[in-house]
C-alpha cells in the first residue's frame, strides 16, 4: 500500500476520522474563533466575501462587527465553556444569523445569511408550538413517530423525512416516515452500524443538529487551520462544521442533495434520529433548526417518559409475583421443588419457553423442554468469569439444542451454584436492510477505503440462530428476582448458623465452667511430691489445650457464619509490643530459644490483643513443630508495609500440605505433631491478618519455615 497522505482517508484510518476537526466548514456560512482577549485566532477564508471585512489573524473583530455585536462578544468572552447565544447582524439589506459558543476556552462565532423575514420568526413559533401541543400526551410511540415526521416534513419543507431507531446491536431501522409524493418508501428497512461510526455517534449526542446545505459543496477552509500550540480546531459544537466526505459520498449515492439531521437522546444515550433529505441543494435557517431541535427535545422527553411508563408497569407486574414467589420459599424443605412448582411460576415472570432451575449439582425444568440445554448451560456458566447474570442471544455452544437459542441466566446462590435460566427460541427474522450491508474496498474520491455503497435498493436477509433480544426490562426483573432470591438464601443460611451458634455457645458455656474448675484444681495441688507436681502439669496442659479448642472453635462459627473478626484497633508501638510478647513466650515455653530481630520504632493501627494472639500462636507452633527448639521472631520494613515473621528450623512439607496450612479442620492425617487435632489457629491468624488488611504467608527457604505477616504502616505523629 502507497504511503498516506495527510488527512488521506484510507482503510486504516477511516473508522477514526476526526471528523470533530475538519479544518474547514461549509462555504454558505463563515466562521471567527477568538481568543480570551478578544484576538482573531482564525477565520475561514470565505469570511470576507459573506461579511464585506476580513477579520485578521490576531486583531479584535472588525468596528462594523462590533458595533452591533460588542455585548454578545463580551458574554462570551466573559462566560465559561458550555455558555451560547445568538443574536442578528445586518449589513445593508442583508442579514445574518450569529451563533456563538464558548468551547475549550475559545469564543466560536458563526454567520448565516438570514432568509426569513422577520415576521416568519412568530410563524414558526406559532408552528412548534402547536406540534408540541399535540404530541404532548402521546401513549405510544409509533404514533408519536409517525405524527412528528409529518408535522417536521410540513415545518421544514424536506422532500423527505425518517424517524430512524437504533437498535441494541447499533443498527438502526426507519420506524416512521414522510416523503413527497413519487419517492420509494424507506420505512422498515434496516440500515447496519458502520453507516454511522463511533466518532459521528459521539457528535450526535454533543452537538445535537447536522446540517448539510449542498452535498456537493467545495469547503472554506480555516486560516490559519492550527492553533499556536500546533493543535487543531475543535469544531463538535460548530453549526457549519465541515461533514465527512464519505458522508457526502453516501449522500450522493443515494441521490441526496441536502440533509439534516436532529439526534434523539434519551438518557445520555442516542435513541435515534430524526433525517431529512432533499434532492436539491437545501438550506434550512437557524430559527427553523431551533425550532426542530426544540420539538427533537420534547420527542426525546416523551420518548423517555413512555419507555419509563412500560417498563413501570412491567416491574411493577414481576415484582407482585416475586414478592409472592419468596412468600412460600422462607420455610421449603426442598428450595429447587419449592421454585420449580411455585405458583405464579418463574416462567410467567420473562417471556420464553421454558425455565431451569440448577442447585447443588440437580438440574430441573419447568415444561421439560430445556433439560438438556438447561444441562449443557450449567456447565459453560462454570467456565465464565464471576457475573452474576448473564443475557445471550445467541447459543454459546456449536449448536443450539433443540431450537433453543436464547438463554437469560441469574445466579442466587454461589456456595451451592444456584442458577435459574430462562429459554427462548430461534427467532428467524427477515431482515429488509436499505442496500446489502456489506463494506466495499474501492477507489473513491478520497483514495483506497472502504466506499459507502451505491445501491440502496431494499435487500432481505434472513436472519438464523438467533432469539429475541433480551430488554433491559427483561434484565431489570430477573436481577431484581436474583436479589430476592439471595435474600432467601441468606435467611435460611442465618437460620442455620443461628441454631449453630446456640450449640457452640451452649457448648463454650457448659465447657468453660468445668474446665476453670480442673485449672482451679490444679493450681492448688501440692508442689512437695514430684507425682502430684506431673499430675497438676498434665492437667493444666490439658484444660489449656481445651480452653484454645473452645476458643478456636468459637471463632470458626463466627467466621463461618459470615459475622465477621471483631477488633478493637488503636495506634500501638509494634516494636515495644513485640518486646513484650517474646518476654512472654520466653516464660511460657522454657526451653525455646527464641532470637529477636525487631526494628525500634515501627507504628501499625492494629488491635494489639488480636495481634498478640497471632505472634505467641506462630511462636507456639515453631515450639511444637520446629526442629532444635528454636525460632526467630523479627520486625521490619519491606516494600512500604511491616514486615512481623517467626521462623524456625523444621522438616519439610510437601506443597499440598504447605498451601493449605491456612484452611481450618485440616485434621491430623499430615500433622502428626498437632495435638489440638482441628488446625484452626492459623486459619484465626488468617482471619486476623486480613481484618487488618495485612496477609499472612508461609514458605520454606533452606531448611527453615517462615511465616510472614504483612500490615499498614502507620505514623505516629498523625
Amino acid at each position: 500500500m502507497p504511503d498516506v497522505l495527510p488527512g488521506q482517508i484510507t482503510l486504516a484510518n477511516c473508522e477514526s476520522e476526526p471528523i470533530h476537526t475538519p479544518g474547514s466548514i461549509q462555504p454558505h456560512g463563515a466562521l471567527v474563533a477568538l481568543g480570551r482577549h478578544g484576538q482573531v485566532l482564525t477565520r475561514s477564508a470565505n469570511f470576507e466575501r459573506h461579511l464585506g471585512v476580513d477579520a485578521a489573524p490576531g486583531q479584535g473583530l472588525p468596528a462594523p462587527l462590533l458595533a452591533q455585536l460588542g455585548e454578545l462578544v463580551q458574554a462570551g468572552l466573559a462566560g465559561e465553556d458550555g455558555w451560547s447565544d445568538s443574536g442578528r447582524y445586518t449589513v445593508g439589506e442583508h442579514g445574518f444569523d450569529v451563533i456563538a459558543h464558548r468551547f475549550q476556552q475559545l469564543l466560536f462565532v458563526e454567520f448565516e445569511p438570514q432568509p426569513l423575514a422577520q415576521n416568519a420568526f412568530f410563524s414558526l413559533a406559532a408552528d412548534a408550538q402547536r406540534i408540541i401541543a399535540r404530541i404532548r400526551h402521546a401513549r405510544d410511540l409509533q404514533i408519536l413517530m409517525s405524527r412528528l415526521t409529518t408535522d417536521i416534513r410540513e415545518l421544514t419543507g424536506y422532500d423527505r423525512v425518517m424517524a430512524y431507531r437504533f437498535r441494541p446491536d447499533d443498527s438502526g431501522e426507519v420506524v416512521a416516515e414522510a416523503h413527497r409524493p413519487g419517492l420509494v418508501s424507506y420505512l422498515g428497512q434496516r440500515y447496519p452500524a458502520s453507516d454511522i461510526p463511533r466518532q459521528a455517534r459521539r457528535l450526535y449526542i454533543q452537538n445535537p443538529t447536522r446540517l448539510i446545505a449542498d452535498v456537493a459543496y467545495s469547503p472554506s477552509p480555516l486560516v490559519p487551520g492550527l492553533q499556536e500550540n500546533g493543535q487543531p480546531f475543535d469544531l463538535s459544537h460548530c453549526e457549519l462544521r465541515s461533514v465527512s466526505p464519505i458522508h457526502c459520498e453516501y449522500l450522493s449515492n443515494m441521490g441526496v442533495h441536502a440533509s439534516m439531521s436532529v439526534s434523539i437522546v434519551v438518557g445520555g444515550r442516542l435513541w435515534g434520529l430524526f433525517s431529512c433529505h432533499h434532492y436539491q441543494a437545501k438550506t434550512l435557517a437557524y430559527p427553523v433548526r431551533l425550532s426542530f431541535s426544540m420539538i427533537s427535545q420534547m420527542c426525546a422527553a416523551l420518548v423517555e417518559r413512555l419507555e419509563q411508563w412500560q417498563e413501570g408497569e412491567a416491574m411493577n407486574l414481576a415484582q407482585t409475583r416475586i414478592h409472592a414467589l419468596e412468600e412460600g420459599l422462607h420455610d421449603a424443605e426442598d428450595l429447587l421443588a419449592a421454585l420449580c412448582h411455585s405458583t405464579p411460576g418463574l416462567d410467567h415472570l420473562l417471556d420464553c419457553e421454558d425455565v431451569a432451575v440448577c442447585l447443588k449439582g440437580r438440574v430441573q425444568t419447568l415444561r421439560g423442554l430445556a433439560d438438556e440445554a438447561a444441562r449443557e448451560m450449567n456447565g459453560y456458566l462454570s467456565m465464565l468469569g464471576d457475573k452474576d447474570l448473564y443475557a445471550l442471544d445467541r447459543w454459546p455452544g456449536p449448536a443450539p439444542v433443540k431450537g433453543l437459542c436464547g438463554v437469560m441466566a441469574v445466579r442466587f446462590d454461589r456456595v451451592e451454584n444456584g442458577w435459574i435460566m430462562w429459554f427462548r427460541s430461534e427467532q428467524v427474522e427477515h431482515v429488509r436492510w436499505g442496500g446489502k450491508p456489506e463494506k466495499i474496498v474501492d477507489t473513491g474520491p478520497s483514495g483506497p477505503r472502504l466506499t459507502p455503497r451505491g445501491s440502496f435498493e431494499a435487500w432481505e436477509e434472513v436472519v438464523r440462530g438467533q432469539a429475541t433480544p433480551w430488554s433491559r426490562t427483561d434484565r431489570a426483573i430477573a436481577e431484581r428476582l436474583r436479589q430476592a432470591l439471595g435474600n432467601v438464601v441468606f435467611s435460611r443460611v442465618s437460620h442455620t448458623n443461628g441454631m449453630r451458634q446456640l450449640l457452640i455457645a451452649a457448648l463454650g458455656h457448659d465447657l468453660r465452667t468445668p474446665l476453670q474448675s480442673i485449672t482451679m484444681a490444679a493450681s492448688m495441688l501440692s508442689d512437695s511430691e514430684q507425682r502430684t507436681a506431673r499430675l497438676r502439669q498434665s492437667i493444666a496442659t490439658s484444660s489449656g489445650r481445651m480452653t484454645r479448642l473452645v476458643s478456636h472453635v468459637m471463632e470458626l462459627s463466627r467466621l463461618q457464619a459470615g459475622l465477621g473478626m471483631a477488633l478493637s484497633k488503636t495506634l500501638t508501638d509494634m516494636s515495644a509490643l513485640l518486646e513484650v510478647l517474646a518476654s512472654e513466650a520466653e516464660l511460657a515455653y522454657p526451653g525455646l530459644r527464641l532470637e529477636r530481630s525487631i526494628k525500634p520504632g515501627l507504628h501499625a493501627d492494629v488491635d494489639p490483643d488480636r495481634l498478640a494472639q497471632v505472634v505467641i500462636n506462630l511462636i507456639g507452633n515453631a515450639s511444637q513443630h520446629g526442629n532444635g527448639n528454636r525460632a526467630r521472631l523479627s520486625l521490619d520494613v519491606e516494600d512500604g508495609e511491616l514486615a512481623l515473621s517467626v521462623s524456625n528450623p523444621a522438616p519439610p512439607m510437601d506443597q499440598t500440605r504447605l498451601a493449605n496450612l491456612f484452611s481450618p479442620l485440616k485434621g491430623t492425617t499430615s500433622q502428626q505433631g498437632n495435638r489440638d487435632g482441628l488446625g484452626l489457629g492459623l486459619y484465626i491468624c488468617d482471619a486476623i491478618a486480613r481484618a487488618h488488611g495485612g496477609s499472612i504467608t508461609a514458605r520454606q527457604v533452606n531448611g527453615e519455615v517462615i511465616f510472614t505477616v504483612r500490615l499498614a504502616m502507620a505514623d505516629p505523629a498523625s
